[in-house]
C-alpha cells in the first residue's frame, strides 16, 4: 500500500445495474428481456398507455346474453372511461360513452339495468333514444339554439364475434374481430355455439400490480408447474408452452387453446366435467374431439377465454393505475343449464379461482420486486416465454417506441 492509497480505496464497490440500450428495451444480443423498471411504475407512462393502447385496441366487454332484450344495458368502466353497452334493438348493440352531452353527468350509476323508450339524464332530463340520438333538450326546441342531430350520445366502436362483445374507443375502428380470428378457432367455437351460452357467475379480482405484469404472466406457462399445482392436474402445461412457441401471433385478437390432458374430460380440479349440460353440438351427441379446447385472447390489453365441452371462462384485465389492476372473470354454461341441477357454482369456479389468486399474489410480489431500485430485467427463455416477446413487441409498436 503506497502513501496515497487508503483502506477505503481498496473496498470493492458493487457495480450499478447496466440499463438496457436506449434503442432497444427488449433485444440484448443473444437474449431478450421484459421491460425496464420505469415501465411498471411511472404514472405519466400509464396515462399514455391508456390513450395509445387501451383506447385503441379491442377490449372485451361482455356477452350478448347479458343484454337479451332491447333496452338492456351493462356498464364497462376502464380507468376514467365509462361505457354503456346496450342492445338498442333486436339486431343492434351499441356502446355509448356514459356522459350526458349537456353538462357531462354520468347517465348511469348502476352496473346494469334496462332503459325504457328513452335514456333520460336525471340532472336536466335531456333524453336520448336507445340508438343514442338526442330526442329532447328540456325547454330548448330543436333548431332554436342548436340542432339535436349534432348532440347525440358519443359512441365507441363495437365488434361482436360469436356472441362476445368487444369495444374500442379509437377514432378509427380496428379491423373487425372476426377478421383476426383463424378458421380453426372459428370452427371450434361454432361447435360449442357461444350464442347459446349464458354467464353463470362473475367475479372481480383486485391486484396491486401493473397491468403488463398480468399480461406477461398470462402469455407464458413457464411458471405453471411451480405456482399452480392444482391447475396442472388437468392442464397440459407442456402443450401450453408449445402453443405460445408455435401458434402465438402478435394480433390484437387471436384464437387461444388452454389444453387439457388428453385422457381427461375438462379443465377442473379432477379433470371431470363441471356441467352435466354440455355446450353446443356436444350436448346433442356430436362426438368430442380428443383433448378439445378453444378460445380467444386480446393483447396488449389482456383478456383470454378458454372453453371446453362443458363450460368456459373469460378473464379480462383492466388498468386502474401504474401499480393497480383489476380482473373480471365470467364463467359460461349452456343457456339451459340449471344451477344446482346441472352445475354447482363453487365447484365450477374452484380451479380458476385458486389459479387466479395464485397468479395475482405472484404479480403483487413481482410489483414489489420491480419497484426496487436495483431491478434490471433478466434474460427470458426463448422456448418457455416467447409469448412475452410477442406481446411486448406489440405493446411497444402501439406506444410508438422501437423494439
Amino acid at each position: 500500500m503506497n502513501a496515497t492509497t487508503t483502506e477505503s480505496d481498496l473496498r470493492v464497490t458493487p457495480e450499478a445495474p447496466v440499463p438496457p440500450s436506449p434503442d432497444s428495451v427488449l433485444e440484448h444480443g443473444r437474449y431478450f428481456t421484459s421491460l425496464p423498471r420505469e415501465y411498471y411504475l411511472d404514472e405519466e407512462r400509464f396515462k399514455s398507455e391508456v390513450d395509445r393502447v387501451w383506447c385503441e385496441q379491442w377490449v372485451y366487454a361482455g356477452h350478448v346474453s347479458q343484454i337479451p332484450r332491447p333496452g338492456d344495458y351493462f356498464i364497462l368502466n376502464m380507468q376514467d372511461e365509462s361505457l354503456i353497452i346496450t342492445r338498442s334493438s333486436a339486431t343492434e348493440i351499441n356502446a355509448f360513452h356514459n356522459v350526458c352531452r349537456h353538462r357531462g353527468l354520468r347517465l348511469c350509476q348502476e352496473s346494469k339495468g334496462h332503459f325504457g323508450p328513452r335514456i333520460v339524464c336525471p340532472y336536466h332530463t335531456w333524453s336520448y333514444g336507445r340508438d343514442g340520438t338526442l330526442h329532447k333538450a328540456t325547454r330548448m326546441t330543436d333548431g332554436e339554439f342548436f340542432d339535436y342531430a349534432d348532440w347525440g350520445l358519443a359512441k365507441a366502436h363495437v365488434s361482436v364475434w360469436q356472441g362476445f362483445i368487444f369495444v374500442s374507443m379509437a377514432e378509427k375502428a380496428p379491423a373487425p374481430v372476426s377478421s383476426m380470428i383463424d378458421a380453426k378457432t372459428n370452427a371450434d367455437m361454432e361447435m360449442i355455439e357461444p350464442l347459446r351460452m349464458k354467464v353463470a357467475v362473475e367475479k372481480i379480482y383486485e391486484a396491486d400490480a401493473n397491468w403488463k405484469l398480468l399480461l406477461e404472466n398470462g402469455v407464458e406457462c413457464y411458471h405453471c408447474p411451480s405456482v399452480h399445482p392444482e391447475f396442472c392436474v388437468s392442464l397440459d402445461a407442456s402443450a401450453m408452452a408449445d402453443y405460445y412457441a408455435e401458434d402465438y401471433l402478435p394480433n390484437l385478437v387471436q384464437g387461444l387453446i388452454i389444453p387439457v390432458k388428453g385422457e381427461l374430460e375438462s379443465l377442473s380440479m379432477d379433470g371431470r366435467y363441471l356441467s352435466k349440460k354440455l355446450l353446443g353440438k356436444f350436448g346433442e351427441g356430436t362426438p368430442i374431439p380428443y383433448a378439445f379446447g378453444t378460445g380467444f385472447m386480446t393483447q396488449p390489453g389482456y383478456a383470454w377465454g378458454g372453453f371446453h365441452p362443458d363450460y368456459g371462462m373469460v378473464a379480462s384485465t383492466l388498468p386502474v393505475s401504474a401499480g393497480r389492476s383489476i380482473m373480471i372473470c365470467q364463467w359460461f354454461v349452456h343457456e339451459d343449464a340449471v344451477e344446482g341441477v346441472d352445475y354447482d357454482v363453487e365447484e365450477m369456479i374452484k380451479i380458476w379461482d385458486i389459479t387466479n389468486h395464485q397468479d395475482l399474489a405472484i404479480q403483487e410480489r413481482q410489483q414489489l420486486g420491480v419497484s426496487g431500485r436495483r431491478y434490471v430485467p433478466g434474460p427470458n427463455s426463448p422456448s418457455q416465454e416467447p409469448g412475452i416477446h410477442s406481446a411486448l413487441r406489440k405493446y411497444l409498436e402501439m406506444m410508438g417506441e422501437p423494439y
